[in-house]
């Protein structure tokens, strides 16, 4: 273990002792210093902790502080901001999930903390692990207490912090300048004799730790606020207010609450609250009834709960756990939906009424999602054809509750209601307690009944028609030749991400295809069957400045599926900003230069357009090929590879290709990208075989 102590600077050098460096700064002087004290142990020690340095608290003056990230770009691999005031550390070497840690290939960013109240602050510690680069820590903090003439609370990165409120507390830099950069960092900044100073708002500019090293933004753990004379975390800031907002229209006020929920402050506030705000007042128009007056003041508490969201008369409940996984996916359809729940009432007519007819469940949770899937997101292809064909043996009937209800009335409501009055009446009948299943015949001149078997026919002829489509099908040619589907085009069977059961939201099927639709809830996904020698062609589609790949031989011994396995590089070649271009055999091999370009071969079609990728790994040699076009080939274990890995970041990756055998993984966390007629052989002869196939 290395204990450092460094006085107004905090380059970690190795080399020195920690008696040598207090021997250095002994000396007395006349005017305070800031103290930066720095203990790093190996990344897979246990925590350890010092008088100088202690371990992390959840009782800090931090613990409810406000992030804000006002530069720099999340890796979606990251547990997100909240894991830098839980109170904890990670405990592996290489933990991803429990850390905060900007995205690969970016250059850091800054983190805003408002701690709500001018807080006297006696110490800021800061928590790193990772074996590799994403170990050390470099950065400056800056700290204001808020009241100064011209204060810039979110500077940007071109505002002079100086003239705009800011001052200097810290610069930490813990990289060593020799020996492995890799371990536990922990940091402790102090003022010498007494307090750093008077401070509400921290500013930490956070820099990579080596500018050549893609994977270089540190893993923090945690960063705690020490209030001088005392911790007491309920004390150290402000009780949140709720958020309150007039609908755009100004008929009704909602109150949003998120004061056991405060790193969800700034979501709620800057995404939840326009969208209720917007289409509260389309949704109050869209569900009229004879004398029906909506809620004017709703209540949205954000809180922890079980489940994912209810609505109780004029007031919304959602599980802050939840939403915190959802922020980039469900989150606001899912309270748009209950929003709906608000404007339906249809417990009102039940008061004092005793022919109140009980409406069914399934219009209850139907008409909400139709609302929320077919007119607020109906991009997201929630309950539509799409979202059909990736449920594999789906039971078609009109009540089968939420999307499959949604995608009912969706047919209704654009074959037999030019007017679009049809859900307003329903729900009305609802509302009033008047509901029957008369009422479809009287609307549209249909019973309910023959309306349910119309839908169930015309669906799955749609169904039936896309699946005939040749897409991810094999020939009978193909099959004697022993190839193999890996994606049957309706669901996610054989794959699961890595290293746990399942597949994430953010992979779905859509048209068909698998998709990595949202980058920030996916991660890499692996087949649960392992091969050795073999031959897979599939077609991608990627997003503009997109980034993915294709990694082989993968084994889940490491803390990443790049640890074991080499990546054919997939991206968009002419916006991507990753230098490792599409086909490549990432950081180790690329194709001779072009010399009608004077660069590297690039036989990729543009973004959104898709690509047919061919790639053979043998003993004998691997192949890479893009739209018929041969890359390189290369041998696995070869003097030339071994070099090359030696050269790399790779080299410090004992794991790194070599397997002979492992899953095949697909990456999900760089852009969003679509696969399909993703098929496989084995290779048994496998050089004879891989040169005889003819399959593009």
């Amino acid at each position: 273990m290395k204990s450092l102590t460094f006085r107004n600077q905090s380059v970690y050098q190795s080399s020195l002792t920690a008696a040598f460096a207090a021997l250095v700064y002994s000396g007395s002087m006349a005017i305070a210093e800031v103290k930066v004290s720095v203990v790093q142990r190996s990344a897979d020690a246990p925590l350890s902790t010092t008088a100088e340095v202690p371990g992390p608290t959840r009782n800090d003056a931090a613990a409810n502080a406000r992030i804000r990230i006002l530069s720099g770009v999340v890796d979606p691999n990251s547990g997100g901001i909240g894991k830098l005031r839980d109170g904890r550390v990670a405990t592996d070497a290489d933990q991803p999930d429990e850390n905060f840690f900007f995205d690969a290939g970016t250059d850091g960013g800054r983190l805003l903390f408002d701690l709500g109240r001018v807080v006297e602050v006696k110490q800021i510690n800061t928590y790193s692990r990772h074996p590799g680069s994403r170990g050390p820590q470099v950065y400056k903090v800056f700290g204001s207490d808020g009241t100064a003439a011209g204060f810039v609370e979110r500077p940007q990165l071109t505002t002079d912090l100086a003239s705009s409120g800011w001052s200097q507390i810290a610069n930490v830099d813990t990289r060593p300048k020799s020996g492995d950069v890799g371990g536990q960092y922990n940091v402790s900044i102090s003022e010498s004799s007494r307090v750093l100073g008077k401070f509400r708002y921290l500013l930490f500019d956070v820099s990579r730790t080596d500018v050549n090293d893609y994977f270089a933004n540190t893993f923090y753990s945690e960063i705690d606020v020490i209030e001088n004379g005392g911790n007491d975390a309920t004390a150290a800031t402000e009780e949140a207010k709720p958020y309150v907002f007039k609908t755009v229209d100004g008929y009704a006020e909602f109150t949003i609450d998120t004061s056991e929920a405060t790193d969800l402050t700034e979501w709620a506030e800057e995404n939840l609250a326009p969208v209720l705000a917007a289409w509260y007042p389309k949704i109050v128009a869209m569900l009229p009834s004879e004398g029906f007056t909506a809620p004017k003041t709703v209540t949205v508490n954000i809180r922890p709960e079980r489940g994912v969201a209810y609505a109780s008369g004029s007031r919304i409940t959602a599980n802050a756990d939840w939403v915190r996984r959802e922020l980039k996916g469900e989150a606001l359809g899912a309270l748009v939906h209950e929003a709906v729940h608000v404007v339906q009432s249809w417990n009102r007519g039940a008061r004092g009424n005793p022919d109140y007819k009980r409406p069914p469940g399934w219009l209850q949770e139907g008409i909400p999602d139709y609302i929320r899937f077919f007119l607020y997101e109906p991009e997201s292809h929630g309950a539509d054809l799409i979202w059909l064909q990736g449920r594999r043996n789906q039971t078609l009937n009109y009540d089968g509750m939420y999307r499959i209800s949604a995608n009912f009335l969706n047919y209704v409501v654009e074959k037999y209601d030019p007017n679009k009055t049809l859900i307003a009446k329903i729900n009305g009948a609802c509302r009033q307690g008047k509901y029957t299943d008369d009422l479809w015949q009287e609307l549209t001149g249909k019973s309910l009944t023959d309306l349910n078997d119309e839908w169930k026919t015309a669906t799955k002829a749609q169904l039936e028609m896309k699946a005939k489509s040749g897409l991810n099908a094999l020939t009978e040619a193909e099959k004697a030749a022993g190839w193999r589907l890996l994606f049957n085009g309706e669901d996610l069977a054989g794959w699961r991400n890595f290293k746990r059961e399942g597949v994430r939201p953010g992979w779905q099927v859509k048209d068909g295809a698998l998709v990595c639709a949202d980058p920030n809830d996916a991660g890499d996904i692996i087949t649960t069957d392992k091969f050795g020698a073999f031959e897979l062609q599939l077609e991608y589609n990627i997003s503009e400045a997109g980034n993915s790949g294709i990694m082989f031989h993968v084994t889940e011994e490491g803390g990443a599926a790049w640890a074991s396995g080499p990546e054919f590089q997939l991206e968009d070649n002419a916006k991507a900003k990753d230098p490792q271009r599409c086909g490549w055999l990432y950081a180790l091999y690329q194709p001779e230069i072009d010399p009608k370009t004077g660069k590297p071969l690039d036989a990729t079609k543009p973004a959104g357009e898709w690509n047919h990728v061919r790639l053979v790994v043998s003993p004998e040699k691997c192949e890479h090929w893009i739209n018929g076009v041969k890359y390189f080939e290369y041998v696995l274990g070869s003097d030339d590879f071994k070099a090359r890995v030696a050269k790399s970041k790779f080299s410090k990756m004992p794991l790194f290709a070599k397997a002979d055998t492992g899953h095949i993984a697909l990456q999900g966390d760089h852009g969003q990208i679509s696969f399909r007629n993703i098929k496989i052989r084995p290779l048994r002869n496998s050089g004879a075989e891989a040169r005889a196939s003819t399959t593009q």
